[in-house]
């Protein structure tokens, strides 16, 4: 199963493979999820491996385990609510909790009121808004689509001003290493960190990321017949490179892949329309959508995210500097 041959740790794949799908809307709120046994078949792995996935999903409180019912996926409207779930314990919830009460707690032990320690957090939290919003963040890539991917989900997440760099355009020197100095923070996937911290002298502002490919389009790459012609809609050589590479690491072969970079929408129209399959840089998707309309053509979206892990950490250094 090409879930093997990714490079990285099984159950992390799994664990983007149910969060893909719920994205999909394949899992709604509330949805039983399909057993351990069940999608470990589905997948071709191991159940244990499948456990450690969902285990990992429960304590991010993605996920709730109903004694005697199984997993779902947990309503986050209804959160702190009366649901009638049996509550995850460790969840994201659980464990601010447990930090503020701990905080809290030291607080009234130096000689503050409840009122004093609320007021002090709301106005902590301003500053701390305040001056993440000023701050200016350099997202580095191999490619446009790529980048433009990472940058929607740390915008997401805190309002800052975005960089989008190239690492083409930092070779040619159509970005000049100062640009990257003049950020507060410069993220790169990890596999790319020795090319820039060569430019910028491993500097501190360096924050190294994993990323992750969407492993749904893979799954559904890996189930089409030898010979199948696939048509890849991008905007730049290097997604299509890294996409072709992937493929053949994970051993996906025999598929015809034709290229469209065009603009034009006559000519993207033309493009779809010769291919029963396609493959759709994240950013192109609306577009190509709305040129096929409802004609039930195979669109697969492809792009590399940030790894959950490694945004979480990226949203914590981008207020670490507040002294």
């Amino acid at each position: 199963m090409i879930l093997q041959r990714l490079g990285m740790p099984i159950y992390l794949q799994v664990k983007s493979y149910i969060l893909e799908k719920i994205k999909a809307g394949d899992y709604k709120p509330g949805n039983k999820l399909p057993t351990e046994r069940e999608l470990a078949q589905e997948l071709g792995i191991s159940r244990n491996t499948v456990s450690a996935a969902y285990k990992e999903l429960l304590l991010e409180g993605t996920l709730e385990a109903r004694q005697g019912r199984g997993t779902f996926l947990r309503n986050q409207s209804e959160e702190g609510g009366s649901s009638g779930a049996t509550e995850v314990s460790g969840s994201k919830r659980e464990r601010v909790l447990r930090v503020i009460d701990t905080a809290m707690a030291k607080a009234i032990e130096i000689g503050f009121t409840l009122d004093q320690f609320a007021a002090i957090v709301s106005i902590r939290a301003q500053e701390k808004t305040i001056a993440v919003r000023s701050m200016r963040v350099a997202i580095v890539g191999c490619a446009v689509e790529y980048i433009k991917r990472y940058i929607a989900q740390v915008g997401q997440a805190a309002n800052v001003s975005f960089e989008a760099v190239s690492l083409n355009d930092l070779a040619e020197g159509k970005v000049a290493a100062e640009l990257l100095h003049a950020c507060d923070l410069v993220v790169v996937p990890s596999e790319h960190h020795a090319v820039v911290a060569n430019l910028m002298g491993n500097s501190a502002k360096i924050l190294s990321i994993a990323t992750v490919p969407n492993l749904e389009a893979l799954l559904r790459l890996a189930r089409l017949p030898a010979g199948t012609t696939v048509g890849v809609v991008a905007s730049s050589r290097e997604f299509v490179e890294t996409l072709k590479s992937l493929l053949a690491k994970t051993m996906i072969t025999g598929l015809e892949i034709e290229i469209m970079f065009e603009t034009d929408l006559e000519e993207i129209r033309r493009f779809v329309l010769q291919n029963s399959v396609l493959v759709v840089a994240a950013d192109r998707q609306n577009q190509v959508r709305q040129l096929l309309g409802d004609d039930g053509r195979d669109i697969i979206p492809f792009y590399y995210e940030i790894d959950q892990g490694s945004l979480n950490q990226l949203l914590a250094r981008l207020i670490a500097p507040i002294v």
